[in-house]
């Protein structure tokens, strides 16, 4: 049986808006409308169906069907062909039988009959009628409810799909390249208050290189090289002095890692990857929630989320989040305040269209982190170890405030089954302030502290909106899912940064209060504006089992910096094309083998000796893995394994030792192994290992031949969550975890480096509804991170600064549901 499949959608627009309409008008008066065919006949004894709990994930149809089997009883027969490579829709919600095969096969081209009350049979959908055959009513058919998108809440430790990969809402399976995801229910699971927290258990990433919390930014890296970071596929602007944002996860519905190459759909990417953080929207339910949060180093915190539908059409939804957070730290004299609030509302005027405008304001006011050498905290001194709670600033001079705001919106329109439009746009600011007295290094007598006087002012402003239109159609047996982008970035730095003399100070007796000069001399102010646009073309092409992946994308980048201070204005003009490829085989038992390769760039300001401007960085990764995904389960499994190569890496000149050429390369390969599940009864686990080989191939410095600093070559993780729900134990949920972080050199030219160390976390909850009446929607948490308080430092960036690890962070959490 050749069957007909649903169409894919395909995506261009402006960057204003203009292409959307005309896409509009294009759509609506010649554009072919492919109407979901009407369900088969069946026998009357089989017209009163029982509601039951239906809950099958998106993926390939003869797997969808076994589970819609196992689920109802159901059994279902094929005429010809099995109908490999169709993909369907989730299906969620309490339903009968034939309510969940019609929205199975809703838009698949397949239709079925019914041969007695248990057994249907698929066969191929009617063709459509002919206009002069009169008007031809179909049974409505919500395909939308229970759906799942790649922004929609994950159930579960797994996403059923993901948008970070392609910009479509793709199964994993059917993505050619290694993504992280970790879900909501991961993050309250484990208590995490920070990104890089939430990345603990991640495989390819490593999380939290500076340990003890950095007031400026989130720093991830993943296969060796940082991450860029975006928010619901836009990204967010970087500073020089906090060139990672910052991002408050009670706001987040997932964080995602793309590992590898993402210039073919994002544009300007190192090679290691990109992650992107997805909000939390309007949900269609009714959702309230608070808790209270008490722990280690006094904290203070209190949350909530609120949510659901305004109107009783629930054509309008809202939600409201919010944090305030008041902490010290294991450092002292540095504090943890913040402040967050996002509210959102979506508008949906019919079931194609929706508006979502989302907002977030986040302020903190905190001290700054604190580099400390490495004689006395990763190496031997002779007076000891520098205590990991080591103050080498001074407390009246010592704040890192940010405040940061964005708004902005979602839109997607869907004309029918074959043409979507969307457009994301968002206006977000940053401005920081910095005042600190911060170490230099040890003086001979391995016991004074060099210390310098800092002050930084820095705004950053930044625009960005992408335009998208997407088609699904069929071209005889192929299927194609196309899109097509156009995107506008626009990233403006301000920049002043003063810096003065301080005394030093023992880093074992410490005695603050010292005077110096506050009146600190301006050696920088520049501003840097940015403008990048960007064309991409991706198809997903289906043939059978194979689903190809072709994906490019062409940017025009231009730069200007002016110098104020030396009066000097430099402009900069990059374009690269990026592009991927990727093949999947998807076995119906859930196994996919693939194989990628993918291109990145990366601007690099500055000149040569001659005055020639530094070309794009440029990246390329192989990578070859298998996926497997047990039909009708929420487990998921991945074996990847990868080169990944950057070029043009910026190396001193050996004729001009002041400056710079681009002769660097360097390279990382590696292995990964991951595996997440959330099971019956209650059991969520995720699993991983990482082997990273990193090497500088080419360089006229010391690190030649040398592994990349704080890549580290080994990690390795293991996190088992059990609730339950039944007996004795009902309302009860026990979690623990294991985590290797694995030794990394702290320099260039690895002379030496922090060891490695193993942690371990645990969690305790319990349902107090349990108890009574009274007490329901309530739950108490305990959560221990670093239960047994290891001591250790997490890495080094050079000889005079080194960063201790998170030490023991105990959690006391009360929440409140209804």
């Amino acid at each position: 049986m050749t069957a007909q499949i649903s169409t894919r959608r395909i995506a261009a627009a402006s960057l204003f808006g203009w292409l959307i309409g005309a896409a509009t008008l294009l759509a609506a008066g010649s554009l072919p409308d492919l109407a979901q065919p009407a369900p088969g006949t069946r026998p009357a004894q089989a017209a009163a169906g029982q509601g039951i709990r239906v809950d099958i994930p998106a993926q390939p149809l003869p797997q969808a069907l076994a589970a819609l089997s196992a689920a109802t009883g159901l059994h279902v027969l094929y005429t010809g062909d099995r109908p490999f490579g169709v993909t369907s829709r989730a299906v969620s919600g309490s339903m009968t039988a034939e309510q969940a095969l019609q929205r199975l096969l809703a838009g698949t081209g397949l239709s079925y009959s019914f041969t007695n009350a248990n057994t249907v049979t698929l066969v191929p959908a009617p063709p459509a009628p002919s206009s002069d055959a009169g008007p031809t009513t179909l049974p409505e058919i919500d395909v939308t409810a229970g759906q799942q998108r790649g922004w929609s809440p994950a159930r579960g430790y797994l996403p059923e799909v993901s948008a970070t990969g392609t910009r479509t809402d793709t199964p994993p399976l059917e993505t050619p390249q290694s993504i992280v995801t970790v879900t909501r229910e991961q993050m309250q699971a484990q208590a995490v208050q920070e990104v890089g927290a939430a990345l603990r258990y991640a495989p390819g990433v490593a999380a939290e290189p500076f340990g003890v919390s950095d007031p400026r930014s989130d720093w991830v890296r993943a296969r060796g090289f940082e991450l860029p970071q975006y928010l619901d596929g836009l990204r967010l602007p970087s500073l020089t002095y906090a060139p990672q944002p910052r991002t408050e996860l009670w706001g987040l519905e997932r964080i995602e890692v793309l590992l590898g190459p993402a210039s073919a759909l994002y544009g300007q990417v190192p090679p290691g990857g990109m992650m992107n953080m997805i909000s939390r929207r309007p949900p269609a339910e009714p959702t309230h929630e608070i808790q209270l949060q008490t722990g280690s180093y006094g904290r203070l915190q209190g949350s909530f989320d609120l949510g659901g539908p305004i109107d009783p059409e629930g054509r309008f939804l809202y939600r409201f989040t919010g944090l305030v957070r008041d902490a010290d730290t294991q450092t002292d004299e540095l504090r943890d305040r913040r402040l967050f609030l996002a509210p959102s509302i979506t508008w949906r005027p019919t079931a194609d269209t929706s508006l979502t405008l989302l907002a977030n304001i986040l302020r903190d006011r905190n001290g700054m982190a604190q580099f400390l050498p490495a004689q006395g905290t990763l190496l031997g001194n002779p007076f000891g170890r520098i205590p990991s709670n080591r103050f080498l600033g001074e407390p009246d001079f010592n704040r890192a405030n940010r405040t940061q705001y964005g708004i902005g919106y979602a839109f997607e329109h869907r004309f029918n089954d074959t043409w979507t439009v969307r457009q994301n746009l968002r206006y977000s600011a940053v401005d920081l302030a910095i005042d600190t007295v911060y170490a230099l290094g040890l003086a001979e007598d391995l016991r004074s502290v060099n210390r310098a006087a800092v002050g930084i002012r820095e705004q950053g402003r930044s625009f960005g909106v992408d335009n998208q239109v997407q088609a699904d159609f069929a071209t005889g047996p192929l299927r194609h899912r196309v899109l097509f982008g156009l995107d506008y970035q626009r990233i403006t730095d301000d920049l002043r940064f003063s810096m003065g003399s301080a005394p030093s100070i023992d880093a074992f007796a410490p005695v603050y209060g010292q005077p110096f000069s506050r009146s600190l001399a301006l050696l920088r102010s520049t501003v840097q504006d940015q403008n990048q646009f960007g064309v991409y073309l991706q198809d997903q092409i289906r043939l059978d089992r194979w689903v190809l992946t072709l994906s490019g994308r062409h940017d025009w980048v231009d730069t200007e910096t002016r110098d104020r201070v030396g009066g000097t204005r430099v402009n900069q003009n990059d374009t690269a094309f990026s592009g991927r490829v990727g093949l999947n085989y998807v076995f119906d038992f859930g196994l996919a083998p693939y194989v990628s390769y993918a291109r990145s760039f990366q601007p690099v300001t500055g000149t040569t000796a001659g005055g020639t401007p530094f070309r794009p960085s440029e990246g390329e990764q192989y990578e070859i893995g298998i996926k497997y995904q047990p039909p009708g389960t929420r487990s998921f499994a991945s074996l990847a394994l990868y080169q990944t190569t950057q070029r043009n890496v910026l190396t001193p000149d050996s004729q001009n030792p002041n400056f710079n050429v681009q002769t660097g390369e360097a390279r990382v390969r590696g292995v990964e192994l991951a595996a997440t599940a959330s099971l019956d009864r209650g059991l969520n686990l995720t699993a991983s290992y990482t082997y990273a080989d990193s090497e500088v191939t080419r360089s006229n410095g010391a690190d030649l031949g040398k592994q990349l600093a704080q890549v580290p070559r080994h990690q390795a993780s293991l996190w088992l969550d059990q609730g339950f729900s039944e007996g004795l134990l009902a309302g009860l949920g026990l979690g623990a975890g294991v985590r290797v972080v694995g030794a990394a050199y702290g320099d260039a030219a690895n002379s030496f480096r922090a060891s490695s160390a193993t942690l371990v976390d645990a969690a305790i909850r319990y349902d107090l509804g349990q108890i009574g009446q009274p007490l329901q929607g309530m739950q108490l948490a305990l959560n221990v991170s670093n239960l047994f308080d290891k001591d250790y430092v997490a890495s080094c960036t050079s000889i005079a600064s080194c960063y201790y690890g998170n030490r023991r962070l105990v959690l006391v959490s009360l929440g409140y549901r209804w």
